[in-house]
């Protein structure tokens, strides 16, 4: 399946999510001071992360011009332009394929950071749980060095690189995508399985999903990169749109790891609301609302009706006389 983007629209969307992402960071490190006093582990690999996106993003930049004139938007046709210019553009744009996957896979390690399974108690509360987080762990770092490894062995140098051949590089990217796919899967399962241990009410076990589960987010743009970077009838990859999707799955990878930390000020809210309600009977929710306004109308009733129901008790003698 094929997709075309404009130049002018890949610019502004790349810059545009790479601006959100510092944005989102940047509250993230203010939600961490303010509520907990200091940067967290899982923090700083974000901070490796956002130099990492904007970097590969920067690197990407200087080489469209090859990009678009290897795969016009116009139309997906694969025509090589001159080998000088792709001679040039081979050793930036696999650095920049490198620096966009480290700022991924810096998220998918802030994601495990947050988990305190390394050291006790936290590694005694499931040893199911725990054999699990070090197992994803070490097929994430896997996976990782298999990416960093794969573009250096697809464009080794200027005069082989795979990128302006005719050489197949489908399988090796697919395998990357999945490899991507498969690790955000493994990071998500760690809170659900979490969530599900706890105690929780309703409400928070939904803020802590809906929170925890973000890296849902780059799934589907993996999953879209999976689509529209192979066109079946050609049997290749084309690189523009892989570069494109790739990028915006880092920033936004950003963005989802930086949202997260919101869930401490949600459930303090939670939990602030839940005490002046406690404390000050004016703050009461809708149900305690209509129960004492269920109530009040009985007490109307009983006291309207009381005088008839003497009356039905009293002799009818006593009633003919009145």
């Amino acid at each position: 399946m094929s997709l075309t983007v404009s130049r002018q629209s890949f610019e502004v969307t790349l810059w545009t999510f790479c601006g959100l992402s510092t944005i989102f960071l940047a509250s993230r490190f203010a939600v961490r001071i303010w509520k907990k006093g200091r940067l967290r582990k899982s923090d700083y690999f974000l901070i490796i992360g956002l130099p990492s996106l904007f970097a590969g993003a920067a690197l990407l930049q200087t080489t469209l011009d090859v990009l678009y004139a290897h795969w016009p938007a116009s139309v997906w046709v694969h025509s090589p332009p001159v080998q000088q210019d792709g001679i040039i553009a081979a050793p930036r744009l696999t650095s920049a394929i490198e620096l966009l996957w480290v700022a991924i896979y810096c998220v998918k390690a802030s994601f495990f950071a947050q988990f305190k399974f390394h050291k006790p108690p936290y590694s005694y509360v499931s040893p199911s749980l725990t054999r699990y987080y070090w197992t994803a762990i070490s097929i994430c770092g896997l996976a990782f060095v298999f990416t960093l490894i794969t573009p250096a062995v697809l464009c080794p140098n200027a005069a082989k690189c795979r990128y302006f051949s005719t050489h197949n590089t489908v399988a090796l990217e697919i395998v990357l995508t999945v490899l991507d796919i498969v690790t955000d899967l493994l990071v998500l399962l760690i809170p659900i399985w979490l969530i599900r241990m706890a105690n929780f009410t309703l409400t928070r076990a939904a803020i802590n999903a809906s929170f925890k589960s973000l890296s849902i987010f780059t799934v589907g743009i993996a999953a879209a990169r999976l689509v529209f970077q192979y066109r079946a009838d050609h049997n290749h990859i084309n690189y523009l749109i892989l570069t494109f999707w790739l990028s915006i799955e880092a920033a936004v990878a950003v963005i989802m790891a930086s949202i997260s930390s919101y869930r401490v000020v949600v459930l303090d809210y939670l939990t602030d609301y839940k005490a002046r309600q406690d404390l000050n009977p004016t703050h009461r929710t809708c149900g305690q609302i209509l129960r004492t306004w269920k109530v009040s109308c009985q007490n109307v009733v009983a006291k309207i009706t009381a005088p008839l129901s003497r009356a039905r008790l009293e002799s009818p003698s006593e009633l003919s006389l009145q």
